[in-house]
């Protein structure tokens, strides 16, 4: 019989509670069909944007992931926490550190969301990354030769497929997920097979888990075409790249392979969750 421990997290008007929070937190519900051009969050402590957290097209069960450090196929509840999107930019207090930002997340659902949620342990199935038999294909990060953040000009700049250029700091944090056009790239430094089975996790049905043994930190880009596209994307032209699924090019672009496997994990199921946040 799983294991379930029912826990609930109430916020009361003027109580002093010593939980981490936000200086300050917009958040805005994702207006469904415009163009995507990032998932995820990006800033924070050890960033070039310290004292603020920028989250677009985020789910709840994306933000929930991120406050209980738990991956998105690890979480249950109604099914629009995963297909309903928000965007958040929050602003850190003075000093905040990165192991306190986890805490601010469970403040922010907790009040804006009203979140209440419980644990159970369940089999899940899932993959393992493994080195494919072509051997691997990326190169350990050597942060010795990190180049500089050039001047800011406030403008989003684009490579020659589109997709935005991403600041040296931002790419040293380890892995984004972008979207143009119906296309998706995985692009960073510094990124741990753990951190790229995360990654993964959020693009698939399943639990990744990284059974490869490599211990290093890796400059990678992986390039794919996600099924369905992301909302917003133009119709694909004769003249794009040949579609290419995630597997494939994990195995041809990176030399790493997943093999499909079960997984015993402690998951979080949502008991309630208000679909439209408290307002600003």
């Amino acid at each position: 019989m799983p294991r379930s421990a029912v826990f609930a997290i109430f916020v009361f008007a003027g109580a002093a509670f010593a939980q981490p929070a936000f200086e300050a937190a917009s958040v805005k519900i994702f207006p469904e069909g415009a163009p995507v051009q990032f998932s995820g969050c990006m800033g924070g402590p050890g960033s070039d944007d310290p004292g603020r957290i920028d989250c677009r097209y985020a789910s709840l069960q994306m933000l929930l992931a991120r406050a209980y450090e738990v991956k998105t196929q690890e979480i249950f509840g109604p099914a629009w926490i995963e297909t309903a999107h928000f965007d958040i930019l929050a602003k850190l207090p003075h000093g905040a550190t990165r192991e306190q930002v986890p805490a601010m997340f469970r403040t922010l659902l907790a009040e804006r969301f009203k979140v209440a949620l419980h644990h159970e342990t369940r089999p899940l199935p899932g993959y393992a990354i493994t080195v494919a038999k072509s051997g691997l294909k990326i190169k350990e990060t050597d942060n010795t030769a990190a180049p500089e953040d050039p001047p800011s000009d406030g403008k989003i700049h684009r490579d020659e497929e589109g997709f935005p250029i991403l600041r040296p700091s931002v790419i040293r944090q380890g892995a984004v997920i972008l979207y143009n056009n119906g296309r998706a790239r995985l692009t960073g430094g510094n990124i741990p097979m753990r951190q790229l089975a995360e990654s993964l996790s959020r693009q698939l049905d399943r639990i990744v888990v990284d059974e490869t043994g490599l211990p290093g930190k890796y400059d990678m880009t992986l390039n794919w075409t996600p099924e369905p596209p992301e909302p917003g994307a133009r119709p694909r032209d004769a003249s794009s790249a040949p579609s290419v699924d995630l597997l494939t090019a994990l195995e041809t672009q990176l030399g790493l392979k997943l093999v499909s496997k079960k997984v015993d994990r402690d998951t979080l199921v949502v008991d309630r969750a208000e679909k439209v946040p408290v307002d600003n």
